[in-house]
C-alpha cells in the first residue's frame, strides 16, 4: 500500500475480526514504529504486545477507567447519549481486538514523560498496520500502577502512554 493510501485510509476501527495477528506481522509493526523520530534522537520508548489470556485481564483495567472519565463524557456528549454508550462498549471489549500494544515513555531530559516523542511512534505503529491491511486504535493510558503490575513491571520510571488494539477490521 502506497503511504499517502495509509494515511488516508487510516481510521480508529472499533470492531475486530478475531483472528490472531501473526507473530511475523506485529514484528513488522514495531519495527516500523521504532523508525520514528523522537526528542533529542533518544528514542526512550518501549512497547509490550499483549495477547491471549493477560488481553482478558487487562480489558478489566480499562472497563474501570470508562467509569472515571464517563462524567467528562457526559459533560461533552450530553446530546449525544450513543456516544457515551459506544465509548463504553468499547472499553468494555476492545471491539475484540486480538492484540494490544501498550507504548511506553522514557523520560525527556527535562525529566518529563516524553509522551511527544511516544505519540510519533504509536502514529508509526497505527500507519504501519494499515498499510499491512489491519486496523488499530489507539486510547490513551490509565492507571500506569495497575497496568504495570499486571504486566510484571515495577513501575519505577515507566509511564504507560497509549493502548493500541491492533487486528483485522470487521467489515460493518
Amino acid at each position: 500500500m502506497e503511504l499517502t493510501e495509509a494515511i488516508k485510509g487510516r481510521r480508529s476501527v472499533r470492531k475486530f475480526k478475531p483472528d490472531p495477528v501473526p507473530r511475523d506481522v506485529l514484528e513488522g509493526i514495531m519495527e516500523l514504529a521504532l523508525w520514528a523520530p523522537s526528542g533529542m534522537n533518544r528514542q526512550d520508548w518501549f512497547f509490550i504486545i499483549v495477547q491471549g489470556e493477560k488481553k482478558e485481564e487487562l480489558k478489566r483495567v480499562f472497563s474501570d477507567a470508562f467509569n472515571d472519565m464517563r462524567p467528562q463524557l457526559e459533560k461533552v456528549f450530553a446530546e449525544k447519549p450513543k456516544i457515551i454508550e459506544s465509548t463504553k462498549n468499547f472499553f468494555e471489549t476492545f471491539g475484540g481486538a486480538p492484540a494490544f500494544i501498550f507504548a511506553y515513555a522514557g523520560k525527556g531530559p527535562g525529566g518529563d514523560w516524553d509522551t511527544h516523542s511516544t505519540a510519533v511512534a504509536v502514529q508509526n505503529l497505527l500507519l504501519a498496520a494499515e498499510s499491512l491491511g489491519l486496523g488499530g486504535c489507539p486510547v490513551a493510558a490509565f492507571y500506569d500502577d495497575e497496568l504495570n503490575d499486571l504486566l510484571n513491571l515495577d513501575g519505577e520510571g515507566e509511564s504507560v502512554i497509549y493502548l493500541a488494539a491492533v487486528g483485522a477490521r470487521e467489515q460493518m
